[in-house]
C-alpha cells in the first residue's frame, strides 16, 4: 500500500518488536476509529500473534540473544516507551491511491505520555507543534532512502494510539473520526465487506482507478479494481487466502493462467522434498467470474517441524556480505529500469500462461 513512514515503522515493528511475554487480550481491527471514505486498510493484530504458539517460541529463544535486548533497550531509550510490551497493534489507511501518503496508527497500551512527549522533545529539538482539538500534533524532518528529505506529522492522540501521517490533515481527519465529529467506517460498507477482522494479519483495497493501477509497483493491485488479503493462524490451523477482482473476466483467466503455470514451475523445481510438496500441493488457485482466489491452509505443527528440520540448511554457507551486495546491486539495476519494460515483461509473463 502507498505509504512511506508506515512501510517503514511497521517492518521494523514486525522484525523485532513482534513479541512480548506480557499477554492480556487482542487487538482486532477498531473500524470506529477509521475514516468512513477510506479506500485501502491493512491491520496487524501485534498480541494475536505473541499469543501464536510458534512465535512465543521464537521469542524465547530472541530472549537469550544479547542483540536482541540491545535492540529493546535502545528502542525504550529512544522513544520513551517499550513497544515489546506496549504496542498492541498497527492500523495503515487512506482515502486515496496516492504515493508515500496515509495515516499509520500505532495501538499501544497505557503508556506515560509525559514521558514520551519528553523524549521526543530531545530526539527532534527543531520540530514544530500545532494544536487541533486538544491535541498537539507535531511536525520533523527525517530522511528516507526512497524519498529523501521530507516532513513526517505524528501526534499523540492518547495514552492507547498514535498517528503517523506524511500529510496532518490526514491526522486531523482520523481525529475528527475518533471524537464522532466525523463519521467512521461501517460494518456494512464495502471496505469491510470481507475484511478479516479476526486475522492476525488482513488487508484490503477497493475502488482502485484505473490512473492508479497504470503505474502502481503493486502485483496485486496493477489489473485489479480490488484486493483482499488475510491470514489467521492459531496453535492448530493457519490460512492464508487473496481474492483479486480483476477488471474484467478475461483478465482475471489469464491471471489465474499465469499463477498457476508459475506454481506448477515452483513445485517442479522445490518439490522434490516431501514435506515441500505437501506444503506446495495445499494451495488452491480459483477463478469465479472475474475473481482470482488463492487459498492455502496447513497445521501448525507440521510447519514447525518443517522449520525445524530447515533450520540452518540453506543459510549455512551463505556470505552474508556477499549477498548483501549482490542485493543491492540488483535494487540498483531495477530502480533504474524503464517503467515501459516492466509492463512488456508482466505482460509477456501473463500471455505466455494464459488459459
Amino acid at each position: 500500500m502507498p505509504i512511506s513512514p508506515a512501510n517503514v515503522i511497521s517492518m521494523f515493528t514486525l522484525v523485532h518488536l513482534i513479541l512480548c511475554p506480557a499477554l492480556i487480550s487482542a487487538a482486532p481491527l477498531e473500524p470506529a476509529e477509521i475514516p468512513a471514505d477510506t479506500k485501502w486498510l491493512l491491520h496487524f493484530d501485534v498480541e494475536k500473534a505473541r499469543n501464536w504458539s510458534p512465535m512465543q517460541k521464537w521469542q524465547q529463544q530472541m530472549e537469550s540473544k544479547e542483540w536482541y535486548q540491545d535492540k529493546a533497550e535502545e528502542m525504550i531509550e529512544s522513544y520513551g516507551w517499550n513497544p515489546v510490551e506496549n504496542l498492541r497493534g498497527i492500523s495503515m489507511y487512506d482515502n486515496e491511491y496516492s504515493r508515500n501518503n496515509g495515516v499509520l496508527a500505532l495501538h499501544v497500551r497505557n503508556i506515560n505520555v509525559d514521558t514520551i512527549a519528553n523524549r521526543f522533545k530531545k530526539m527532534h529539538p527543531d520540530a514544530t507543534s500545532s494544536k487541533y482539538r486538544d491535541r498537539m500534533i507535531s511536525t520533523w524532518t527525517v530522511s528516507s532512502p526512497y524519498q529523501g528529505e521530507h516532513l513526517v506529522s505524528g501526534c499523540l492522540v492518547n495514552n492507547r494510539l498514535m498517528l503517523i501521517s506524511n500529510d496532518p490533515k490526514k491526522i486531523k481527519a482520523s481525529i475528527d473520526v475518533i471524537d464522532g465529529r466525523s463519521p467512521a467506517v461501517e460494518s456494512s460498507a464495502p471496505l469491510l465487506e470481507s475484511f478479516n477482522q479476526e486475522a492476525l494479519i488482513a488487508c484490503r483495497a477497493i475502488d482502485v482507478p484505473p490512473k492508479y493501477q497504470s503505474q502502481t509497483k503493486w502485483p496485486a493491485l496493477l489489473r485489479c479494481q480490488s484486493a483482499t488479503m488475510f491470514f489467521s493462524a492459531d496453535n492448530t490451523a493457519m490460512n492464508l487466502k487473496y481474492d483479486l477482482e480483476a477488471n474484467n473476466d478475461e483478465l482475471a483467466s489469464k491471471m489465474k493462467g499465469a499463477v498457476s503455470g508459475m506454481w506448477a514451475m515452483m513445485k517442479m523445481k522445490m518439490g522434490k522434498d516431501k514435506r515441500v510438496k505437501e506444503i506446495l500441493d495445499a494451495v488452491q488457485i480459483n477463478r469465479e467470474d472475474n475473481h482470482l482466489i488463492i487459498a492455502w491452509q496447513g497445521k501448525t505443527a507440521d510447519i514447525e517441524n518443517f522449520s525445524r528440520a530447515m533450520k540452518g540448511k540453506r543459510w549455512k554457507n551463505f556470505d552474508w556480505k556477499q549477498g548483501t551486495k549482490q542485493q543491492q546491486k540488483s535494487q540498483k539495476k531495477q530502480s533504474g529500469k524503464r517503467k515501459e519494460d516492466s509492463e512488456k515483461e508482466l505482460n509477456e509473463w501473463i500471455k505466455n500462461f494464459q488459459l
